[in-house]
């Protein structure tokens, strides 16, 4: 609670701060932002690891897409907000973005000290039959002193912790790219110029995430459901990360050959958005499949890797997209090279995803112990849980 708590608060006050770093010198705002970024990095794992207390095996997929709905949401909101604050906020413009979005985040951390907690067993005025529910449904919502070391090795050596790191890496460079880029895409490749065009610009370019959000919300029950009638987990998780990078992929592509007009462009960029966001259900929710106990450490690692394209990706696409005053229609061969790039690196994390990817709760997944030599689980598993092992080399089968 704590963690993720502050992790987003200061975040919010380093927002707020940014555009006095900036007045600065340059080098002062780099340190905000790098300071933003390490505080930013808590969130994720530790919401992870809230999950992991909270959200019951048949409930998973739902409860970790509707929270997660949210960061699309934001983006809904923002593009359009941004680009209105940029023209008629205060303090001229611009800044008046970063105040407004921190004051929102310091507002947040007031109601989530107060409605936040840890675990069920920690909840105040959660009712009895919640609890019991939650609590028999997983053994990491009740509160255990006893710390157990996280068994790093089996981790890494994990083909299935892998896979969730390498799609995890593929979707976010999508999602990082157009995120970053998307409104310089609309101004160079679709025409939009600044002024009142720049509103119009941040409508457009919400428009894509907002189905995605949609999607999103729907993608979890759907999971949920799938799993419970028909499907295994691991069926499931592949299904739906495969089938959305796979699908974004198809978009982008159709979109960097096909996008030459405003409605064009933003139809198949929707519709990538859209397709984009069954993968919530999917990869984003597997590490509480693996190891619930180690849900935050491993969305810890697999984020870090996820975050990279965050760095890569604008990069990238503005190494290709370099032209200076150049025509519509060179900015639409150079955004079509950046569009092609991202479906590649989409269709390779679907087929790994595809290959490696697993829904069974691990063998390491209660910690490991070494006894003579070999690697031992600390807890037997129960009757419903499938606990892949290999003790003689500690490799995951």
């Amino acid at each position: 609670k704590y963690i993720f708590g502050v992790g987003v608060v200061m975040t919010a006050v380093l927002t707020i701060v940014t555009p006095l770093a900036a007045d600065v010198n340059v080098w002062c705002l780099a340190v905000v932002r790098v300071l933003e970024g390490i505080f930013e990095g808590v969130t994720f794992p530790s919401a992870h690891a809230l999950f992991s207390k909270w959200a019951p095996p048949s409930e998973r997929s739902r409860m970790v897409t509707y929270a997660f709905s949210g960061q699309y949401f934001g983006a809904v909101i923002s593009f359009p907000l941004t680009a209105l604050l940029s023209v008629y906020g205060f303090n001229g413009g611009w800044p008046s973005v970063f105040y407004i979005f921190g004051i929102i985040g310091i507002i947040w951390f007031i109601f989530w000290l107060l409605l936040g907690f840890d675990s069920p067993a920690t909840h105040p005025r959660i009712s009895q039959s919640e609890r019991k529910y939650i609590e028999s449904s997983i053994s990491e919502a009740k509160v255990e002193k006893k710390q157990v070391p996280v068994p790093w090795l089996q981790i890494f050596l994990s083909p299935h912790v892998w896979a969730i790191i390498v799609s995890y890496f593929c979707s976010n460079f999508g999602f990082y790219v157009l995120l970053t880029t998307m409104p310089t895409y609309f101004s160079q490749a679709l025409g939009f110029s600044l002024g009142k065009g720049l509103i119009l610009n941040g409508i457009f370019s919400a428009i894509p995430f907002a189905f995605e959000a949609v999607v999103v919300i729907i993608a979890g029950p759907l999971a949920d459901f799938l799993r419970s009638r028909y499907l295994s987990t691991t069926v499931t998780r592949k299904l739906f990360t495969s089938t959305a990078l796979t699908f974004s992929a198809l978009f982008l592509l159709l979109c960097g050959y096909f996008g030459t007009s405003k409605l064009i462009a933003l139809s198949l960029l929707s519709a990538g958005g859209a397709v984009g966001g069954l993968s919530l259900a999917g990869h984003c929710v597997n590490h509480i499949d693996l190891a619930p106990r180690f849900a935050g450490v491993l969305m810890g690692i697999t984020n870090s890797a996820g975050t990279l394209p965050g760095v890569i990706g604008p990069v990238i696409a503005k190494a290709i997209v370099h032209s200076q005053h150049a025509t519509r229609e060179v900015y639409i061969d150079e955004w079509r090279e950046v569009f092609m790039i991202a479906a590649e690196i989409y269709l390779f994390g679907a087929i790994i995803y595809a290959i490696l990817a697993d829904g069974k709760k691990q063998w390491w997944a209660e910690g490991v112990k070494w006894n003579k030599g070999k690697s031992v689980h600390l807890h037997e598993p129960t009757e419903n849980e499938h606990l892949t092992k290999n003790h003689e080399n500690g490799f995951t089968s």
